[in-house]
């Protein structure tokens, strides 16, 4: 920037410069113009009050070097006295001869001399023309060749050495200033709304880097939690699988209880292959949910009535109503993660439900957005405990958690999928008298735009 600084106040000093010069030369013709017609018109004058007097014979001594040269002519042109120069009857004695006056200048060559002639007729018989010669502005500007070119030289190491000072003047305020720590009070008034701006962009940066450092160290935390309660839960099954596998093994076992002891690791080892299974589904999802599966338009009420065929045997052996009402409605999304939301939430409704309770599902559309409501009358959920039921391993009850199985996770499954879909999810429960949850969709067939996690 700095380069370019200079360069710029150097071609501005040059440029003023050659203007400045120009300017002059200009002022300096039309002056020397201007007197040269002056002088001409002067000395004619005053010639004709010589010849009045006494006649051509003196008008020799007027002539001034060559320089000037004076002519009289007959009106048909003819010469009755000339200074010895090498007159003609040319513009101003035509114009003098028309008008009783006559002025005329012409250069002789464009970067020469100059001629600047006048003519008057004061008897009405003969004109009196004098011309003087005299150098142009262009002609003195060719024989001051030499301390021109100097001057010239001069203004541009001048110019060079004043836009380089220049420079390094308004860059010293800019290079001082610290981007990290800007200050605006030592600052061109110029350059404040940048400072201004700079500022305000650091602050956002330290806001955005402190929000990244919470969120990495609630990253970190989670990972840490996760990391434990899948310790603790793939601990539980295990204990008990080898816990009965070695009571077997060392034949402690009657032959009656072989069959019940062998239920039992079935049981034990089908509640690890459903942690497994949930927690790599969780992965996936948390990791490139949203390339799982091709988005396709789905139909919602046709997948909550296959959850509760699928479910309806679970609602029956807790005396559980399921039903399901409502309309088709139509949303963008991956089917098979659809399917187990829907399930999951149907399934959660029935589980901590109560004998002779009931749980519905209903489609609809409202605004521009599709919902699937899934309302129970069952246990509720605490208020306390409402706001991180769909944290993974979280249970209200984990004693009546694990009396009606599960692995924890389902609920957090949920959220994730929602997200991948551009959801949201609305949860209204009050205990000892149910629990609503609401989960929409954005409506129509158009891939919804995923939000940040």
């Amino acid at each position: 920037m700095k380069h370019e600084l200079t360069r710029r106040i150097f071609t501005a000093c040059m440029l003023v410069f050659v203007l400045t010069i120009g300017l002059v030369l200009f002022v300096m013709e039309r002056y020397q113009e201007t007197r040269a017609r002056s002088a001409v018109q002067e000395q004619t004058e005053n010639l004709i009050s010589v010849m009045e007097e006494s006649g051509t014979e003196l008008l020799g001594q007027f002539t001034d070097a060559g320089h000037t040269e004076i002519t009289v002519f007959d009106k048909d042109g003819t010469v009755q006295f000339s200074s010895g120069g090498t007159a003609e009857a040319g513009e101003a004695f035509r114009a003098a001869l028309a008008g009783g006056t006559g002025l005329s200048d012409a250069p002789d060559g464009p970067l020469h001399r100059r001629f600047t002639c006048a003519a008057q007729l004061p008897d009405g018989e003969s004109v009196i023309q004098v011309s003087i010669e005299q150098d142009s502005v262009w002609a003195l500007l060719l024989n001051m060749a030499t301390p021109i070119l100097l001057l010239v030289l001069l203004m541009v190491v001048l110019s060079m050495l004043i836009a380089a000072q220049f420079s390094e003047k308004i860059m010293k305020p800019i290079h001082a200033l610290d981007v990290e720590n800007p200050d605006d009070r030592d600052i061109y008034d110029e350059m404040k709304p940048f400072v201004r701006q700079l500022m305000s962009q650091n602050q956002q940066i330290y806001r955005q880097m402190n929000e990244l450092k919470e969120e990495h160290s609630k990253q970190d935390a989670m990972r840490r939690e996760f990391t434990a309660n899948v310790s603790h839960e793939l601990k539980t099954p295990l204990t008990s699988i080898s816990g009965f596998a070695e009571i077997m093994r060392d034949g402690m076992v009657q032959e009656k209880d072989i069959a019940h002891f062998a239920d039992n690791i079935y049981h034990e080892a089908q509640r690890l292959i459903l942690l497994v299974n949930d927690i790599l589904k969780l992965s996936r999802l948390e990791a490139d949910g949203s390339q799982q599966e091709e988005r396709t338009p789905v139909e919602l009420f046709g997948l909550c009535r296959e959850a509760a065929s699928r479910l309806s045997l679970n609602a029956a052996k807790q005396d559980v109503t399921l039903s399901c009402e409502g309309e088709q409605v139509t949303v963008s999304g991956m089917r098979r993660l659809l399917e187990e939301i829907i399930y999951n939430v149907c399934d959660n409704a029935i589980k901590y439900n109560r004998e002779g309770g009931y749980v519905r599902m209903t489609t609809g559309t409202e605004g521009d957005r599709a919902f699937v409501r899934v309302k129970d009358n069952g246990i509720g959920i605490p208020p306390a405990d409402q706001g991180r039921i769909f944290e993974r391993f979280y249970r209200v009850n984990k004693s009546h958690s694990k009396e009606v199985g599960g692995t924890g996770l389902g609920l957090s499954i949920v959220k994730h999928g929602m997200l991948l879909h551009g959801g949201e999810i609305i949860l209204n429960s009050v205990p000892d008298r149910g629990t609503e949850i609401t989960l929409w969709f954005p409506l129509g067939t158009e891939t919804p735009q995923i939000p940040a996690k």
